[in-house]
């Protein structure tokens, strides 16, 4: 066989046993672009400068595994305006449980309307846990990490790349949540 053929050969293979290893492997049920909550006990956040090294992480259960610039499973306004809307947004959705106070942290161009997003709120166990690891790629964009550990255990992860824009007197608001493929 040439040396070509053999090298090609050695390429498919371990792709084709990558592939089936990805494929045979158990994972988690995985819900992309729906919000989820969290009951009244949260964590401690642990906002971070950037090009610091990251405190601890919060003990909630669902914050086991993540990093990031800021992880946090609660409100976290002194982070700046990126992770100040994306932490503030999944409080309202987790903790405070308020379509109202969710909406406050949503552009009208992110398409989120009222209903769903209370549906979606309603929609989660309670006792669920929720975790967002969140970092910035430019001023305005930052890749997410959520998590959610459920009463019985289950643990669901959403990737996510959202954009931020400055609204009125500073106020960050979310322009969009786009998913980014499973962890």
């Amino acid at each position: 066989m040439p040396p070509l053929a053999v090298w090609l050969s050695i390429a498919f293979g371990i792709a084709a046993t990558i592939a089936i290893i990805t494929l045979l492997a158990p994972t988690a049920q995985r819900r992309d672009n729906e919000p989820t909550a969290e009951p009244e006990s949260a964590a401690p956040s642990s906002a971070v400068p950037l090009g610091s090294t990251p405190a601890a992480v919060p003990s909630s259960p669902a914050c086991t595994g993540l990093s990031g610039a800021l992880v946090t499973a609660t409100v976290a306004p002194s982070a700046g305006p990126l992770m100040a809307a994306i932490a503030g947004f999944e409080h309202a959705y987790y903790v405070a449980r308020d379509p109202e106070a969710a909406l406050r942290w949503l552009a009208p161009e992110a398409g989120i309307a009222a209903e769903p997003l209370a549906a979606g709120i309603t929609s989660i166990p309670a006792g669920t846990q929720h975790c967002v690891a969140i970092t910035p790629i430019a001023e305005t964009t930052a890749t997410v990490h959520l998590a959610e550990r459920r009463p019985d255990g289950q643990r669901i992860d959403y990737l996510q790349v959202i954009n931020i824009r400055v609204a009125e007197a500073g106020h960050a608001v979310i322009t969009n949540i786009q998913r980014q493929g499973n962890p």
